[in-house]
């Protein structure tokens, strides 16, 4: 599996890197270190058959003498290549069944993600009648059974820079849990975070002890409950969906106040920096066709994660 997920200044794409040979992870390894022993111009040939899968986004075949390249493109909502899944190999060898991987986006200015063609069945066991696009980071981070790199991931989403790549398992719509390999890079111009998702079809699931704890006391009041990335201000994850005529929050991004917004992102920041007392707030939040609704908040450090802290929601009236 071969990352194309970054972009230079001008939004052409960077050099792309190994992430995965076969069922071993790798960490962002040059593709002049792929296998010699398979042909001496295997590094060079699968660079090209690379570079042929992002520039027409369709599949690339090499044949030389002693060597057959094979490149399958991983293309995301906005039909950009992610990734290239390679095969290289001799004439008469049979190319092995590939491992599934799928592709994803997140908008930084508008905290949505768009999935890629496939993602959600991959990711979820979705039916195709329930497949969307667009979706709230909530819905997808409520899925996680176990993140890995939680924290480091959300630092690079915060600073909207660098890149990052954990085990996460997914529990799908079946109620079955899959381990992946998750792939992101974030494009601080674009204002984007780009991803893949490679199946671990081996990977023993191995649940967060402290969050599911965090997760399960916290479904014990009546109020909405969420995890709120500190760097970002991203409420990223509910544990007990809002009251109405908040509960819309579970699967739908508000518009908060201007007044409002720089007082939580402000709390975050704060609480980053110095974890201390929970801050009670109040916020006014609009969904799509709705008035300005008062909201009051207390947001608090977790303990368990660091950088990320728990917010409770009520209505105010």
């Amino acid at each position: 599996m071969i990352e194309t997920l970054g972009r230079d200044a001008a939004g052409r794409c960077a050099v792309p890197t190994l992430v995965a040979d076969g069922d071993t992870v790798k960490e962002w390894a040059s593709l002049l270190r792929v296998r010699r022993e398979l042909h001496p111009a295997a590094p060079q040939r699968i660079a090209e058959v690379v570079q042929g899968c992002v520039d027409t986004g369709a599949a690339v075949d090499h044949h030389e003498e002693g060597l057959v390249v094979v490149g399958v493109p991983v293309r995301c909502a906005f039909d950009e290549v992610h990734g290239v899944q390679v095969w290289a190999g001799p004439a008469d060898a049979r190319t092995p069944q590939r491992p599934r991987v799928a592709a994803w986006d997140w908008q930084a200015d508008t905290e949505l993600a768009h999935h890629g063609p496939g993602l959600e069945e991959l990711v979820f066991a979705r039916a195709p009648e329930d497949v969307r696009v667009i979706r709230t980071p909530p819905e997808a981070f409520g899925r996680m059974v176990r993140f890995e790199g939680r924290v480091e991931y959300f630092e690079m989403t915060g600073a909207l820079d660098g890149r990052h790549q954990s085990a996460v398992d997914m529990i799908g719509d079946d109620d079955i849990v899959r381990g992946f390999q998750m792939v992101t890079t974030a494009d601080p111009v674009a204002r984007r975070i780009r991803a893949v998702m490679r199946e671990c079809a081996d990977a023993p699931a191995q649940p967060d002890v402290d969050m599911a704890m965090l997760r399960a006391v916290s479904r014990r009041t009546d109020d909405g409950i969420g995890f709120v990335g500190l760097a970002s201000a991203l409420i990223y994850e509910w544990t007990r969906t809002p009251a109405p005529p908040l509960d819309r929050w579970a699967v739908e991004r508000p518009s908060v106040h201007p007044d409002d917004l720089a007082g939580f992102r402000t709390a975050c920041a704060e609480l980053a920096e110095k974890p201390g007392d929970a801050r009670l707030l109040r916020l006014r939040v609009r969904f799509a066709g709705t008035d300005w609704i008062a909201v009051r908040a207390e947001l608090s450090p977790v303990q368990a994660a660091s950088g990320h802290g728990l917010i409770r929601v009520w209505p105010a009236d």
